[in-house]
């Protein structure tokens, strides 16, 4: 049985390899194993807490500081340590889907998206965390808090919801589990009413259309 906390929904689902709880990590992997992805680029690995349970042929990924990550010997995981917009300046290739966790600032994650669907497959898919922050303390800009590190999404709900206004050639929702994690596919979409100066009010009044928020539910049935 799930129910909903500050982060969104929890609990367990059946998903298409099997069961486990609801977060970024299982919604990657159901989209792996249903539409037999083949290859998968992480944008800001960190400790590599997600990217280790990814499970697929071929693992990219990316950070300007792999220090705590650099014991890890896994035969398909290629680690590069760079900046995104390095990392994507000269790249000739395309991912069948593509995680963007990095900087969780507006105007680094919209230049996360611009590369990512440039370098993304056909019929690949874009995830992207923290697109649903629940308060206005949460989307605020720094991470760092009187020296302690509370939890924070950032703006990157900011840069998601731009594309909402702009972007025709896509289709985009985002699943309430595990801070908001968006899902964005090569489309068409009804695009949302163009705001010139968003602000997190906007969110809170219409979170549910301006995100095109859907349930795990709601999320399985479709994908």
């Amino acid at each position: 049985m799930t129910k909903i906390e500050i982060n969104g929904q929890v609990g367990d689902y059946k998903w298409s390899f099997g069961e486990r709880k609801t977060d970024r990590t299982s919604i990657i992997n159901h989209l792996i194993k249903k539409y037999n992805l083949k290859s998968y680029l992480e944008i800001g690995v960190r400790n590599g807490s997600n990217i280790n349970k990814i499970i697929i042929d071929e693992l990219v990924g990316i950070d300007p500081n792999l220090k705590p990550y650099k014991n890890v010997n896994k035969e398909n995981l290629t680690l590069v340590e760079k900046e995104s917009d390095d990392y994507f300046k000269n790249l000739d290739r395309k991912f069948d889907i593509i995680f963007i966790d990095g900087l969780h600032l507006e105007e680094q994650v919209t230049r996360d998206i611009d590369n990512s669907l440039n370098h993304l497959n056909k019929n690949g898919f874009l995830i992207m965390h923290d697109c649903n922050p629940p308060t206005n303390f949460h989307q605020r800009d720094n991470y760092c808090v009187n020296g302690s590190y509370p939890s924070w999404n950032g703006t990157v709900w900011k840069a998601y919801v731009k594309k909402r206004m702009t972007a025709h050639n896509i289709k985009m929702y985002v699943v309430n589990t595990d801070w908001g994690v968006g899902v964005i596919q090569l489309g068409t979409q009804e695009l949302y009413p163009k705001i010139e100066n968003l602000k997190y009010e906007n969110l809170e009044k219409d979170r549910k259309k301006i995100l095109n928020l859907i349930s795990v539910e709601e999320f399985l049935k479709l994908f």
